[in-house]
């Protein structure tokens, strides 16, 4: 394959990310942030799952997004489905959950993680 290809092929998958995944931006309570993507037919629990992944086993205590106001919102584990779960807090008034990112950059939610390592405020 050439690098020509390859570059094709990375452009149609990352353009295939907001079709298909959320991406989440993942910051822990010392400041550190990564995107995790996921498909929106996932579940909530398969979002820990991702996430403690992608964090080498580390575990969650708790995962939450804080509103425009302020507000803390915890994410429970559940089979809710990645959609639902983004549906409601973005339908909402007024929204929970708004992309971190202004446009035209891609919509990237911002999560927290709270692995009990440091106190999250």
């Amino acid at each position: 394959m050439s690098a020509d290809q390859y570059q094709d092929k990375l452009g149609q998958y990352i353009e295939s990310i907001q079709n298909f995944m959320y991406t989440f931006e993942i910051t822990k309570c010392c400041g550190y942030s990564t995107f995790v993507t996921i498909y929106k037919d996932e579940t909530l629990l398969d979002l820990y799952a991702k996430i403690t992944l992608h964090f080498g086993g580390m575990p969650i205590k708790e995962l939450f997004f804080v509103s425009e106001v302020g507000e803390k919102t915890l994410i429970l584990p559940s089979y809710k489905r990645v959609y639902e779960f983004v549906k409601e807090n973005v339908v909402c008034n007024p929204r929970k959950l708004v992309p971190n990112y202004a446009v035209p950059n891609p919509i990237v939610y911002k999560l927290y993680v709270d692995d009990g390592s440091e106190h999250c405020h």
